[in-house]
């Protein structure tokens, strides 16, 4: 669908005789057009200007253990846009150097398999466009590792390969902290 913007036939085939009235008929011609993508900017949390916003941060996060499953449970009570995604990333150590990254869409809890071993568990949200919020800890500032129980000893985690534009081991990224990540390094090119 188009936008519709009034008057473009009147401003092309404008000449000196009718520019008297052209102030205001030229100012519905921008309006419209700055409606329509304020329109699609509250649509999509967009930023025709720039990077739109991450979502602030998440209220809260549980985590609990058993039978070789962590059940997580993430509270977000932000004002937040249509479209927001959580995540959640667990890993063997508080640090997080090779983050399990569990993408939840938009629902806030998640059921994850990790047999009889201790993960940290962090969590954080995103839009489409947007870099992540800051993480979240279970345990606050100093992480507390909760054991999957269970009589197995789980999965062998292999090496992180993060998500969106995240580079392998890296975390939190969400759909990605630079809009464009490429092989080399290069900047986007955009066909004219």
């Amino acid at each position: 669908m188009a936008i519709n913007v009034r008057n473009l036939d009147y401003i092309r085939s404008l000449t000196s005789e009718q520019l008297p009235g052209i102030g205001a008929r030229l100012h519905e011609t921008l309006t419209d057009i700055l409606t329509a993508v304020g329109n699609i900017e509250s649509q999509v949390n967009g930023n025709a200007s720039g990077q739109p916003s991450a979502p602030p941060a998440l209220n809260g996060i549980q985590v609990s253990g058993a039978n070789g499953f962590l059940h997580v449970a993430v509270t977000d009570n932000n004002p937040v846009f249509r479209g927001i995604r959580y995540y959640v990333e667990h890993d063997d150590n508080p640090h997080f150097s090779s983050p399990q990254i569990v993408p939840l869409h938009d629902a806030r809890n998640v059921t994850i398999p990790v047999g009889n071993q201790t993960r940290y568990v962090r969590a954080y949200s995103a839009y489409d466009s947007s870099g992540p919020s800051a993480p979240i800890y279970h345990g606050g500032a100093s992480p507390i590792g909760v054991n999957g129980g269970g009589e197995n000893s789980g999965p062998l985690f292999l090496p992180s390969q993060s998500s969106g534009t995240g580079r392998p081991g890296q975390g939190p990224q969400g759909p990605g902290t630079i809009p464009f990540r490429s092989a080399t390094g290069a900047q986007p090119t955009r066909g004219e």
